[in-house]
């Protein structure tokens, strides 16, 4: 008896889940995922709100060479692919922080979603 051969196909997504958070200097970059971002916070103060994004210890190094390699250019802050902010480096940053301020509570909410949700594109305009 002969067996036919089986042809088994794996599910994989059309495209790929985009880093949640990068940091991009031409072809230099940080990039994180959700599991990579342990804290985030907000606050809302009368002129506007800010959001506190924290990246996981281990990245510390990586955003100090990248910082120190970069001082004097601008950067690009994406959050799920989009940038956010165009940040000038003037010295090298040592901790993998970064911080991002609106005088638009709703930008802020969406940011802060994009970051915490299971997948950016379960975020409306993500």
């Amino acid at each position: 008896m002969r067996l036919a051969p089986a042809l088994v196909f794996l599910a994989a997504p059309a495209w790929a889940e985009p880093p949640r958070l990068s940091l991009v200097f031409g072809v230099d970059r940080l990039d994180a995922q959700a599991a990579d971002i342990p804290a985030t916070r907000r606050i809302d103060e009368e002129r506007g709100s800010a959001l506190y994004i924290r990246l996981s210890p281990g990245f510390d190094a990586a955003m100090r060479v990248l910082t120190t390699t970069h001082v004097g250019d601008t950067g690009d802050l994406r959050i799920c692919a989009e940038t956010v902010l165009a940040p000038v480096i003037q010295a090298p940053i040592d901790e993998a922080v970064f911080v991002i301020t609106d005088t638009d509570p709703a930008r802020i909410d969406r940011l802060q979603a994009l970051l915490s949700g299971p997948t950016c594109a379960e975020v409306p305009g993500g």
